[in-house]
């Protein structure tokens, strides 16, 4: 019986090493995250309201920026409840001088990109109704990027709603890496190892996965160039990210099918940590 990926899978936060731990905090704070815990080295963030983490930031001696065309993040994606959320959010960046750098209809969402002052990828988004997300007609989904209807967005902005930081019910929506290569050794680890399912394969260059029919949990593309290689240790980016799981049961389901696949894996105080071909890590827990 094939494996798959427990369909009520969440994500869960992120981990970036940076090299201006002030700097960074900053910028997080004006995007509408808050502060949850805060030392000299480290600093955690939630959804306003909320005390689960969606972004934690550390520092060390030494860090350097990331270098070119290498592996890593691409982005990751912060999807809001609604149209009218978006809205929200991208009205009032650009009220505080937050620079927005693109947005893209992707049939099944619309979004909005920009970058950190150290260049890591964010995008933030909505997702239409799954009913109106088109089937590829062999378990997928059709997308493309087309035009952002600004003007319809942006007629939804509620001046009169006080900025409060991202909306209750604001979550991690997907990650997107660079990768080096895109291959059988690619689908082994994600579709045969962790149980994903291929939505789209975008012009042979990115793979959108997910779990439970979701577009896309996870993208990897090679558009940093076939061949990229790792960043050095001790640069900014990603160094790690989680997802929840729904229940115990499959928790071990997934643990036997990686050793089933002979993945690597370590497993200590219920979480389970697999690196993925950037070498960061994939910490998988029960919610």
């Amino acid at each position: 019986m094939t494996f798959k990926m427990d369909a009520k899978l969440q994500l869960e936060h992120l981990h970036l090493l940076v090299q201006s731990l002030e700097t960074m905090t900053d910028f997080y704070k004006r995007l509408g995250l808050q502060v949850l815990n805060q030392s000299a080295s480290d600093v955690t963030f939630s959804i306003p309201g909320n005390t689960k983490p969606i972004l934690v930031l550390s520092t060390d001696d030494g860090v350097t920026i990331r270098p070119p065309r290498t592996t890593g993040l691409f982005h990751f994606a912060i999807l809001v409840p609604s149209r009218e959320d978006l809205a929200y959010v991208i009205g009032n960046l650009l009220n505080t001088g937050v620079a927005i750098s693109g947005a893209g209809d992707h049939i099944y969402s619309e979004a909005f990109y920009l970058n950190d002052p150290e260049g890591n990828g964010i995008e933030i988004y909505h997702d239409r109704p799954r009913t109106d997300w088109i089937s590829d007609g062999h378990g997928g989904l059709v997308t493309t990027t087309e035009a952002v209807d600004i003007e319809g967005v942006m007629a939804l902005y509620d001046r009169q709603r006080p900025w409060t930081g991202f909306p209750t019910g604001t979550v991690l929506g997907h990650m997107h890496l660079n990768v080096s290569v895109i291959n059988d050794a690619t689908t082994y680890f994600y579709i045969d190892a962790l149980g994903f399912d291929i939505m789209t394969n975008f012009q042979d260059s990115a793979l959108f996965i997910s779990a439970g029919g979701y577009h896309h949990h996870i993208a990897v593309n090679i558009w940093q160039g076939v061949g990229a290689p790792v960043p050095p240790t001790q640069t900014t980016g990603l160094l790690s990210y989680t997802l929840s799981l729904s229940s115990p049961e499959e928790l071990q389901k997934l643990l036997s099918n990686l050793k089933d696949k002979e993945i690597p894996f370590t497993f200590d105080n219920e979480q389970l940590v697999i690196a993925d071909f950037n070498e960061d890590n994939m910490i998988f827990y029960v919610r």
